[in-house]
């Protein structure tokens, strides 16, 4: 019996068939029982069930289902036109869209492609893009999840392609709340998942009619899936806890400080010449031991404070503060060891009597050679943490765009929108006080940051701070270990902060939304600016400072799960949970991945003493950097140093200080971060990635010719020597003069050269030295690179194995010589 008046766009309704035939049935032809088909698909598609995700120990599927993959902005209209109203259910959605089986497990969304679009002739690890090895290119995890919509069917019946191009009708299109049961109505033909990461995930999913299958709804059922387990209530319910594999680190041969014992503070007060300021760890405070008192008090296991104060007068003065926080030391700087505190906001109750916050000033005055001391006040300076989330909000909204139309009409008024956003405004008065907190320790005057609950923006200001004074923070082990200072041991909120968990009331409203705010992305914005601005000056890279903000949503690293240390001493107390801190990145990365981490301008000290030498006039500094490895592995942590027993002077260099530019004018967006995901803005073999790849291919050679210098010996001059001067490699003259037989030729008749053991082809004329990639790393075909690169989406052959193994053997060069070359001249 039909219905609607024998419309051609809808199938006829009728009994369902019990026949059961025993021949296979065409390609496209959708009508097969769930007996024989669990998805009910095309039999040229049915192989769907073998792309199954790699699962990690401890980590299960929840629910699978086949779809098609989009891009984010790719155009919705198939290649054969029409509206796509009339078109079976078998016809092909867009040509760029890719068919596989997405998976929800209790760690990831997974889509695993049943037909890869690479060609088989080409191995998937002959490019350098990033490859995470607990993540396939096609995952996010559930952690990084933020905002999930859905897309109601239109009709009975509807194909991929339809319920693609239904996305822009925003009718049809339903965000799933975490803190809401949602009743999910009707079918579900499309997925759109936006990402804390700024990636857009679009998934379409193709219907048949149920009463003829018996199947149920794909959409439904992954949708079902994600806001179950992607919004838990509770951190027990992350998939660190489940995920039991033994760890051993790795990072007892580096040079991060951890901050995470009494010892590690006091080699910080050792460098930092301070000598006013003592340590003290909670374990060792009676008061805080005592069960009765201690939910009085929310400070840290270790923390510095003024020698002049005793502990138990202290912690008095501390309950009047938000938090507890009081003042504690972070950093001190010059001859005078003018000091860096942090310092919470008085309590609403205790705001109209300021005489115990008087008291607490006076007491880090006393700390001050001078005697001299400047209150920064950031809460009336700075956003408020919802001010960043909102900046946060629509300059992903401007990154992520969902259809071209949308993406045609931001394009036309981008510098506006962007303006709208307000971050590049946010990362400007960043910059500007924390350079103006710089200043003042620069000249001898101690600085107080003040914030509401001095774990937010009291965060940024202060790593910046020290950023922009002490080169040792600007190496990898320094930076990680004042992220480890900073944001960790002094406990910024990162569960809450990161929307880690969700929790709500018993009547299902949630009470934690409002304190999510990104403010560690803020930071890494702050970061990424000074490194355009001294790209010398900072021995890590962009691609380094990317990847630690997608390690934010990694729960099997602990690093940026907790709010605080009692969270996270209680989580390992009351269950298995296998602590891995997120600077082991041989756990996630191989060599190939993290030698992208380090900057190739980058220039180490060749010793101490050089810094102290040069001359102090000098104030807007781009010479060596140095990093401080020996004083960290100098004293065994069992034995408990005490400060005064060391020099009293400061080791911080005082003339290696940056002087950054603030203004909006001077800054720039992020695009490695935050366009990564969008193709249409992949500028093949252009953007920075080029310059980058050049810098290391070009001082990779500097160093082969520094060694052969060095050691007297030109027999490993680099090809590019060979290709400017026109002369002939030793090995080549002897095979031209008749020794060692005939020279070996392609099948075009072209002689073949060997660079370090890699086989490649000279050009049949001698080459004038041009500023391309090709003169300094021999004929590699770059020009197919990511702009985004080593993020992006790779295309087949467009990083051979060539590439890498001169990239590798430049790294190991810099590496050798990074102390005796002079890189600035080319910056």
């Amino acid at each position: 019996m039909a219905t609607g008046g024998g419309s051609s766009e809808m199938p006829d309704h009728r009994k369902r068939n019990t026949f059961t035939s025993y021949v296979a049935p065409l390609p496209g032809d959708m009508r097969a029982t769930a007996d024989t088909n669990e998805w009910c698909l095309p039999s040229d598609l049915r192989d769907v069930h073998l792309a199954r995700p790699r699962l990690l120990q401890g980590e299960q599927i929840v629910a699978s289902a086949p779809a098609y993959m989009y891009s984010p902005i790719d155009p919705m209209d198939s290649g054969s036109g029409g509206s796509g109203a009339g078109n079976s259910e078998s016809s092909p959605p867009h040509k760029e869209a890719t068919f596989g089986l997405l998976s929800v497990t209790n760690f990831k969304l997974a889509f695993v492609p049943l037909h890869a679009r690479r060609p088989t002739a080409v191995a998937p690890l002959c490019d350098l893009y990033q490859e995470n090895l607990y993540l396939g290119r096609n995952d996010v995890t559930l952690n990084n999840i933020d905002q999930i919509y859905t897309i109601a069917e239109l009709g009975r019946a509807a194909s991929a392609l339809q319920a693609a191009r239904m996305a822009s009708n925003s009718s049809r299109r339903k965000k799933l709340e975490p803190f809401k049961q949602h009743t999910i109505n009707g079918r579900i033909a499309a997925l759109h998942i936006i990402c804390k990461n700024f990636r857009l995930l679009k998934f379409a999913f193709q219907q048949q009619d149920s009463k003829l299958s018996g199947v149920s709804d794909h959409g439904k059922l992954i949708a079902s899936a994600l806001v179950r387990f992607a919004y838990p209530m509770r951190h027990d319910l992350s998939f660190a806890y489940a995920y039991r594999e033994p760890y051993y680190s790795t990072l007892g041969a580096s040079g991060v400080s951890m901050y995470a014992t009494k010892n590690d503070w006091a080699r910080e007060l050792i460098r930092c010449g301070a000598t006013e300021w003592q340590v003290v760890s909670s374990s060792s405070v009676q008061l805080l031991q005592n069960p009765l008192q201690a939910g009085k008090y929310s400070v840290p296991p270790h923390f510095v404070i003024p020698k002049s104060c005793s502990v138990e007068r202290f912690l008095d003065l501390s309950r009047a503060f938000c938090d507890s926080r009081a003042a504690f030391w972070v950093y001190s700087y010059g001859s005078s060891a003018a000091s860096l505190v942090r310092l919470a906001e008085l309590q609403p109750a205790a705001q109209q009597d300021t005489k115990v916050e008087n008291i607490m000033l006076e007491l880090v005055r006393k700390c001050d050679e001078r005697k001299q001391l400047k209150l920064l006040q950031l809460t009336d300076r700075l956003p408020s943490t919802q001010d960043v989330l909102r900046a946060y909000q629509k300059l992903r909204r401007l990154c992520t765009p969902e259809t071209p139309e949308k993406f045609m009409m931001q394009d036309d008024k981008y510098l506006g929108l962007l303006e709208k956003t307000n971050w590049l405004f946010y990362v400007s008065l960043c910059l500007r006080f924390s350079s103006e907190a710089a200043a003042t320790l620069r000249a001898s005057t101690t600085c107080v940051l003040q914030e509401s609950n001095g774990r937010d923006l009291c965060c940024v200001i202060s790593s910046l701070t020290q950023l922009l004074l002490d080169p040792h923070f600007r190496s990898i082990d320094g930076f990680q270990s004042l992220v480890q200072k900073e944001w960790i041991a002094l406990e910024h909120p990162f569960q809450r902060r990161l929307g880690h968990v969700y929790a709500a009331t018993l009547g299902g409203e949630h009470v934690l939304e409002s304190e999510q705010s990104p403010v560690f992305l803020l930071f890494l914005d702050c970061v990424w600016q000074l490194l355009q601005q001294f790209p010398d000056e900072f021995e890590f890279s962009q691609t380094y400072l990317t990847t630690l903000w997608d390690a934010c949503f990694m729960p099997i690293f602990d690093t940026f799960q907790f709010d605080n240390q009692a969270q996270r001493a209680r989580a390992v107390k009351d269950s298995p949970l296998v602590l891995r801190p997120v600077w082991d990145w041989s756990e996630q990365f191989t060599d190939k991945d993290k030698m992208f981490f380090s900057n190739p301008l980058y220039q180490r000290q060749r010793n101490e003493t050089m810094s102290h030498s040069s001359s102090a006039g000098h104030q807007n500094r781009r010479s060596l950097a140095v990093g401080q490895k020996g004083l960290a592995a100098s004293t065994p942590s069992r034995n408990t140093i005490n400060p005064q027993l060391f020099a009293t002077h400061s080791s911080v260099p005082q003339d290696r200080y940056l002087l950054p530019a603030h203004r909006i004018f001077d800054l720039a967006v992020w695009d490695q971060c935050y366009y990564r995901w969008l193709p249409v803005l992949d500028i093949r073999g252009g953007g920075q990635a080029q310059v980058d790849l050049f810098h290391r291919l070009l001082l990779g050679n500097i160093a082969k010719v520094q060694r052969c210098l060095d050691l007297q010996s030109f027999d490993d001059l680099p090809d590019a020597y060979y290709e400017a001067t026109g002369e002939q490699r030793p090995n080549q003259q002897l095979i031209s003069a008749g020794v060692g037989g005939a020279p070996d030729v392609d099948q075009d008749g072209e002689p073949i050269e060997y660079v370090d053991g890699v086989e490649r082809r000279r050009k049949p004329k001698a080459a004038t030295p041009t500023n391309s990639l090709n003169s300094v790393g021999g004929a590699m075909q770059l020009s197919t690179l990511s702009s985004f690169f080593p993020f992006g989406n790779p295309i087949a052959g467009d990083a051979p194995h060539q590439l890498y193994d001169i990239l590798s053997s430049s790294t190991e060069y810099l590496l050798d010589t990074s102390s005796i070359l002079d890189k600035s001249s080319i910056v």
